[in-house]
């Protein structure tokens, strides 16, 4: 089975060198923040993961999650590796210091999430929705709701589930039928059953924190009758102290395709005592940032998994014996070459590589704008890195999604027939990764949601200033010498901007047209967002080897392969333009009745 190996260097020289982590300390309270603590972060989170999550995936993947008499019982060795978590102090890195956390900016954390869903991604889910919770919580819950839960969930002595789903409805939340009944104490009583819901019961804690969208008795049909209810698993006193378990169930977990240690529950509440949070009706809002946190989570879990899969197809393609090279044995004295030495395998490693290292940078780029939407201390530039983030962040859950089933089944394919066996572990990581293209709202509903909401809905305003940004970039590195990167880029841009200026009115009045190529749209920006991140990392190398090159394969590496990205990969916006360009007449060609 793989062995997990973190990115150790690269996301040193992302955070510390090309995104310049360290001037977040000139805001209040981040004063600490330098580059030392960013890379002994870095350090500390990899070798726990390597040590104590990674060894539990693949017995995890076999056993899986059960269910018994009192609830779920975790895969083995999850319950000791959780308490190391907590122990550790990570689920609290980012949370307020009065709150119990540490105040760290989030792209740290998303730095931990990435290297966690790497090692174990079943695992990675238990923690998943808790920073998130953690924000709405503190955003819009009373302060007696606070006192009794804000610090458990901030330290994750309590874990959160989100309870979003149901089987008759699926992602249109606004045909949820869960009832609140309203007590004369204040709290209500929460009648319904959810579903697919991620680690919504567990032995991991003692306690699980679940945020429940229910109508209450005069809601308003459709999303705008929607509220938001703290239901904990056992009901918790007014001086934190449990008391008797809340009338909450669990039906069945749910045999999965993958990520078979992360149980998926079928959850009943059967006038189950839960507490309101934020206004009656307002209930999607209250949970936005949850939603967009565990979305922005699902893009480093994405790469965290592409980039395992990756390196475990990259050793073995160094020890794998076939053939010899179309040039001639590399190595003679063998018996065959390594197959590393053979085009089509190093054009697989390459297409991985690019991926992996371009996604994290854009990863890692959004939550660093996210982090100043928070603490910047003007507000118009607040408001530019929130929208910025609110444009982004469907990008980032369905592009890189999409992009790791396809590094996964590449990494896969380099084994040969030895992926399609359990061995090896190539198979466990595109059955796991494969979840993400279809939780937090599936790749078409975020292409939905981008350019519906985000291009159209904004006429463009915000799209606009992003490709502003990328025109700024380029501009600062016109005195680079960077042949394959910069004039690649420049092309992808003015394509893009010249379609999306050709298109938009069209999209204005044909909404079935606009849904029609939106998959294609998006994928559009994220391959240019890549390129974005390729040339920002080409042009900080470069500056790197012209003053004190630490590492000089490395820096060299960077530029092969943003070379590669942006001769090889980003072309690809040609023929998704011509399918834009093509729109949705030959997708609704065929009468529905007649398929």
């Amino acid at each position: 089975m793989p062995d997990y190996r973190p990115p150790f260097t690269d996301m040193k020289f992302l955070l510390n060198d090309v995104l310049a982590v360290r001037k977040l300390s000139e805001f209040p309270g981040l004063e600490n923040l330098d580059e030392d603590l960013v890379s002994s972060t870095i350090d500390l989170f990899g070798a726990f993961a390597t040590k104590e999550i990674a060894p539990l995936n693949a017995e995890g993947d076999r056993v899986g999650a059960t269910l018994g008499p009192s609830g779920v019982v975790s895969a083995p060795g999850f319950v000791d590796a959780y308490r190391s978590y907590v122990k550790g102090g990570w689920p609290a890195l980012t949370a307020r210091t009065e709150d119990g956390g540490d105040g760290m900016p989030g792209v740290l954390y998303t730095a931990v999430e990435e290297m966690l869903s790497a090692a174990n991604m079943a695992f990675a889910m238990a923690p998943l929705a808790t920073p998130g919770a953690y924000q709405v919580i503190r955003g819009f819950a009373s302060e007696e709701l606070k006192a009794r839960f804000l610090s458990k969930v901030a330290t994750g002595e309590w874990t959160a589930a989100m309870l979003m789903t149901e089987p008759q409805c699926g992602s249109a939340v606004g045909l949820l039928r869960t009832r609140a009944e309203p007590e004369a104490d204040g709290s209500f009583r929460i009648t319904g059953t959810k579903m697919f819901n991620s680690w919504g019961d567990h032995d991991l804690t003692e306690n699980i924190v679940h945020l429940v969208l229910a109508r209450l008795p005069d809601a308003p049909e459709g999303v705008k009758g929607i509220s938001l209810f703290l239901v904990p698993k056992y009901l918790v006193g007014p001086d934190g102290e449990l008391e008797e378990r809340n009338r909450f169930s669990v039906s069945s977990i749910e045999s999965k395709l993958g990520i078979h240690a992360s149980p998926t529950c079928l959850t009943n509440f059967d006038g189950a005592t839960g507490y309101l949070v934020g206004e009656p009706h307002h209930g999607l809002a209250a949970m936005f940032p949850i939603m967009n946190f565990m979305r922005l989570a699902t893009g480093a879990s994405a790469v965290g998994v592409s980039d395992a899969a990756y390196r475990n197809a990259l050793s073995y393609t160094r020890e794998r014996l076939a053939g010899r090279s179309v040039t001639g044995a590399k190595y003679p004295e063998l018996v065959g070459d390594p197959i590393i030495v053979h085009p089509d395998v190093r054009r697989m490693l390459m297409t991985m590589r690019a991926l992996v290292e371009g996604g994290r940078a854009f990863c890692f780029w959004v939550s660093l704008n996210l982090d100043l939407g928070e603490i910047h201390p003007n507000p118009a530039e607040r408001q530019a890195h929130e929208t910025m983030v609110s444009l982004l962040t469907p990008v980032v859950k369905a592009f890189l999604s999409d992009k790791a089933s396809e590094c996964t089944d590449t990494a896969l394919q380099c084994f040969g027939g030895h992926g399609f066996i359990r061995d090896n572990g190539a198979e466990q990581y595109l059955r796991d990764v494969r979840f993400l293209r279809l939780g937090e709202g599936t790749s078409g509903i975020q292409a939905k949601d981008f350019i519906g909401r985000k291009v159209v809905g904004d006429d463009a305003r915000t799209l606009n200033r992003y490709f502003d940004s990328i025109r700024d970039t380029l501009r600062s590195l016109e005195g680079a010498d960077l042949p394959g990167i910069t004039t690649e880029l420049r092309h992808a841009l003015d394509t893009i901007v010249r379609l999306t200026e050709e298109e938009l009115p069209g999209w204005r009045i044909d909404p079935e047209n606009m849904a029609a190529v939106s998959l294609d749209y998006l994928h559009l920006i994220g391959y240019l967002s890549l390129g974005f991140m390729w040339a920002k990392m080409a042009g900080t190398a470069i500056q790197c080897l012209q003053t004190s090159p630490e590492n000089p394969t490395f820096l060299h590496n960077k530029l092969r392969t943003a070379r590669f990205y942006c001769t090889y990969l980003l072309p690809e916006i040609e023929a998704l333009t011509v399918r834009v360009r093509a729109g949705g007449s030959t997708t609704m060609a065929i009468p529905e009745n007649d398929f």
